[in-house]
């Protein structure tokens, strides 16, 4: 049963992880226009895989301090998924979970959060079958992306790119139904993103599921206080 939950997650990497290797072959790119070496390029896919943080580091490498605030907002949103993660991981070891939390991103938190509502055998198998292959891709592609160079820095790919990541989110959305609060707060994600990219075209993608999450809390809040006064 194990094995098959496994499996199960590797073909859904399929899915989810599908834009990483446009979105690394592009952060293996800039970081070599931005002077970095090929190990320090590397080493944001293997310690950090987190792609808007990426983005950020290799593009203001050398702006030290600033981009501290930018970390700890990323923690903060990495502590939260985790948070959400361990009820169902909480029969795992400890040693494993650690070792295997570097594969904790947003797609693989997404895909993992919607079967584990349908399972209750084997979550971890699942994590690590939906995980590791997007990883190991990802990290792949930036040492691809990174060895292409300039070649890789084109108005093209940014084009793919743009394209690919809505059919991502579009399968991730899918993912949650019928739950149509979650899926809800994609939508939502589309519309607002223009906004908050007029707002902050560099930060976006760190501020937007903040809000979008905080408008989530409120509501269930709201759901639960109007559910508590209907009860008396």
């Amino acid at each position: 049963m194990t094995k098959n939950y496994f499996i199960d997650g590797i073909k859904d990497s399929s899915i989810f992880g599908v834009s990483f290797i446009f979105l690394y072959l592009s952060i293996g790119a800039n970081a070599f226009e931005n002077s970095l070496s090929f190990f320090e390029s590397l080493s944001t896919t293997l310690f950090v895989f987190s792609t808007p943080l990426q983005f950020l580091l290799v593009q203001s490498y050398y702006d030290g301090y600033i981009l501290i605030p930018l970390i700890l907002a990323m923690n903060a949103r990495f502590l939260l998924m985790s948070a959400t993660l361990a009820p169902y991981l909480k029969r795992t070891n400890l040693f494993w979970l650690s070792l295997s939390s570097i594969l904790i991103c947003p797609s693989v938190f997404s895909g993992c959060i919607s079967k584990f509502k349908q399972m209750n055998e084997s979550p971890f198998a699942y994590f690590l079958g939906l995980g590791l292959p997007i990883w190991l891709v990802s990290l792949i592609c930036t040492g691809i992306g990174y060895s292409t160079g300039a070649a890789l820095s084109s108005p093209e790919l940014k084009q793919i790119v743009s394209l690919v990541l809505p059919l991502q989110f579009t399968g991730l959305a899918a993912k949650h139904y019928p739950n149509l609060k979650e899926v809800g707060s994609y939508f939502w994600g589309f519309i607002l993103a223009p906004f908050m990219i007029a707002f902050s075209p560099k930060f976006y993608l760190l501020i937007l599921p903040f809000v979008i999450g905080f408008a989530m809390l409120v509501y269930d809040e709201a759901q639960r206080r109007s559910a508590i006064r209907g009860q008396r």
